[in-house]
């Protein structure tokens, strides 16, 4: 008998002392129309929101991505971070993420976006971990021109799935599966998103983006498939239904997605938190009638509104 052996190689490690090197900040106006404003990274690790924290439970330093819970101010400092490498279809991306931003007004995002110079979303963009204020629900998205839909069995994945043209809402909305608190591996149940994720220490989330479509999986850290746990990943060897899988004939997933550079991004209130501020619940919780005016006055309530990532490890087509 013959060991099949992975075609897939590790070309980029994000972690440690390392992590900011192989990114830069964008300190632009959020695209979203948050309520923040980005700074760089210089300024971000002289006032703390960008640097490294010490994990007892793990004994090991990870990457803290935060924002100011500090100031009262017209738009919270936060950091937004993109990769200086893209990458091609044949890619896996594994983000080990052990706590995600929660709290009223935060939206927070891993995702990839095509770094062509073309007019969004001509490139694609795929959305891994995205959710707003205290959701505990994850929704993986893609967002891409006309022409693509999702046209594969809602069996292969556990998720649910909201609409299957990536294009829906002139790309607005894109096509997204939403985790709804059901992510099964190895018979345990793990939260996907929110303080339920981060009160089991968080989980790997990870992006498979191949010529036949995309998944994402979510692993808790001792559930790793073997062949993912030793750099040497075979998508096609794990036994895991993936939270979310966007394949099917009606996407050309070579041509509708290129060169797509990792994101990571904290933003508040905007065109998504900020829309549903009422419908979420969020205004009757808090008795501030908008979003932005919750984010500007309330500081502290941003302590927990920060990323601890363990690594981001990129794994590509030998």
């Amino acid at each position: 008998s013959t060991t099949a052996t992975s075609n897939f190689s590790l070309v980029a490690d994000y972690s440690g002392s390392n992590f900011f090197s192989g990114f830069t900040a964008f300190t632009g106006a959020d695209p979203t129309v948050g309520t923040v404003q980005y700074v760089g990274l210089e300024y971000a690790a002289s006032k703390s929101y960008a640097g490294y924290i010490f994990n007892e439970a793990t004994n090991s330093t990870n990457v803290y991505i935060g924002a100011d819970f500090d100031t009262v101010t017209a738009n919270r400092p936060s950091v937004r971070l993109t990769s200086k490498q893209t990458f091609e279809v044949g890619t896996i991306v594994a983000f080990d993420t052990v706590h995600v931003p929660t709290g009223f007004g935060v939206w927070p995002a891993l995702w990839m976006l095509s770094s062509n110079n073309e007019t969004w979303p001509v490139g694609g963009e795929i959305d891994v971990v995205e959710f707003v204020h205290n959701s505990t629900v994850n929704a993986a998205t893609l967002h891409t021109a006309p022409a693509c839909t999702v046209s594969n069995s809602t069996s292969a994945f556990q998720g649910m799935l909201q609409n299957a043209d990536c294009n829906s809402g002139q790309a607005a909305n894109g096509c997204s599966v939403q985790a709804q608190g059901q992510n099964v591996i190895d018979g345990k149940t793990m939260a996907t998103a929110g303080k339920p994720f981060n009160d089991q220490q968080g989980g790997v989330y990870v992006m498979a983006w191949l010529e036949t479509g995309i998944s994402v999986y979510l692993f808790g850290r001792s559930q790793l498939p073997s062949d993912l746990a030793s750099d040497k990943p075979d998508p096609a060897s794990w036994t895991a239904k993936p939270m979310a899988q966007f394949s099917g004939s009606g996407c050309d997933y070579t041509k509708s997605f290129q060169s797509l550079a990792i994101i990571t991004d904290l933003t508040f209130c905007g065109q998504w938190a900020g829309n549903v501020w009422a419908s979420s619940g969020a205004a009757a919780a808090t008795g501030v009638a908008t979003c932005a005016a919750y984010v500007q006055n309330n500081p502290s309530a941003f302590k927990d509104a920060y990323f601890e990532l363990a690594s981001i490890k990129v794994y590509s087509m030998d």
